[in-house]
């Protein structure tokens, strides 16, 4: 009898083992009936389709309580490595549309839905002397190139203006009219370069017809650069810009924007 009684045991013991291994107490096994998918969602920064006003945007996140780590895509560039973070900072956007793309993972490699807002940078109100872009990451070493931009003009004929650098950090290797302009090919442009100061003065006006001028946005000149220096490299406009308009009076501008180029 006693050997009965303990077979009998043994084998409810092995029977309630093997129905053990059935039970699924991990919350990341997509097997387990409470498994809940990692989603995730935007706490603050623009809304979908939000026109904003500022240049730079800060962004944050969460997801659910068992995502350990975030990635995003800005527009069309490669995702960013995964990490912890749930703030991102973007910085000197320049004027025009764009995406910023969210996904969130599990420990377990699951991962959520891809969440994405679109929105528009609207910070310059024009008349304005622009760079563009705002800002360029750069390397010792290497050229940079600029546009530099009347936003938003009516009736412009002619501009002037005077840009100021470090020539210890930054050397011009070329300046080039825009196309602006160039009305019907006619067009008067000139560059003087103070390389001791650390500037160059622009005059660019449009020829051709009675009265020419043109509306709206368009370049003025490129400005190629070589970066000689580490650190971070400011063009400014120095004050004295002027926008006039056919009959020599003076166009308003309301705002300038300067150049950065930012060195690793």
């Amino acid at each position: 009898m006693n050997r009965r009684l303990f077979i009998c045991i043994g084998l409810l013991f092995l029977w309630s083992c093997e129905e053990a291994e059935f039970i699924q107490d991990n919350p990341l096994d997509e097997s387990n009936p409470d498994y809940v998918p990692p989603t995730v969602a935007f706490t603050s920064g623009p809304a979908d389709g939000q026109t904003v006003d500022t240049p730079d945007i800060t962004f944050s996140w969460e997801g659910n309580e068992l995502i350990s780590e975030y990635r995003t895509k800005k527009n069309d560039a490669a995702w960013n490595d995964w990490n912890d973070a749930t703030t991102l900072v973007w910085q000197y956007l320049d004027e025009g549309a764009y995406q910023l793309a969210l996904q969130g993972r599990y420990d377990s490699g699951d991962t959520s839905d891809v969440l994405s807002i679109s929105f528009i940078v609207d910070a310059i109100q024009g008349p304005a002397l622009i760079f563009y872009p705002r800002a360029i990451t750069a390397t010792v070493g290497s050229s940079v190139t600029f546009q530099i931009m009347a936003e938003e003009v009516t009736d412009l004929t002619a501009a002037q203006f005077i840009i100021n650098f470090d020539p210890s950090k930054l050397e011009i290797l070329a300046v080039t009219q825009g196309s602006m302009l160039q009305i019907s090919g006619e067009s008067i442009f000139n560059a003087d370069y103070d390389y001791t100061a650390g500037s160059v003065s622009i005059i660019t006006a449009a020829l051709g017809g009675s009265q020419p001028s043109v509306d709206g946005t368009g370049v003025l000149l490129e400005l190629e650069l070589r970066v000689n220096a580490a650190g971070t490299n400011t063009l400014e406009f120095d004050g004295t810009e002027l926008f006039r308009d056919p009959d020599n009076n003076d166009v308003s501008i309301n705002e300038t924007v300067g150049g950065l180029v930012v060195v690793e």
